[in-house]
């Protein structure tokens, strides 16, 4: 597992053990202060090139172009064949998404993956740069 904290957002990151996957779990306030976290997130995901990212928004508190801007770097970062689902937004949150055409780069879910399909990879240190580590 790998987590960014700031002031009013937490962002963890989960992979799969038996497929090239990773999670993205958001929590509170998502705006201009957790945006260097997310680029590197974004870049992070890029580089290990997973076939799934599913991204949780059931903790997200706030949600604001800062959102919407990660959505759309991960989908143009990686390989066109690759899966960017969102799952459990909240009200104001899928109401976001579906204002804007970045609802069309994901496919929205109301729940997640079975329990123990994800699993902590590694640790860091909240003032860690954001990373994924391997994906096994």
């Amino acid at each position: 597992m790998v987590q960014v904290s700031g002031d009013h957002f937490v962002i963890t990151v989960l992979t799969a053990p038996r497929r090239p996957a990773a999670m993205v779990c958001l929590a509170g306030e998502i705006d201009m202060d957790a945006d260097p976290a997310l680029s590197g997130v974004a870049d992070r995901l890029s580089a290990v090139a997973p076939s799934e990212v599913v991204v949780d928004l059931a903790d997200v508190t706030f949600a604001s172009s800062t959102l919407l801007n990660f959505l759309a770097r991960v989908h143009v970062a990686l390989a066109a064949d690759t899966a960017l689902v969102v799952c459990r937004p909240r009200r104001h949150t899928r109401r976001l998404l579906e204002m804007t055409s970045v609802g069309n780069l994901v496919t929205v879910r109301g729940d997640l993956p079975p329990s123990g399909y994800w699993m902590p990879h590694g640790t860091a240190r909240p003032e860690d740069p954001p990373a994924l580590g391997g994906i096994d």
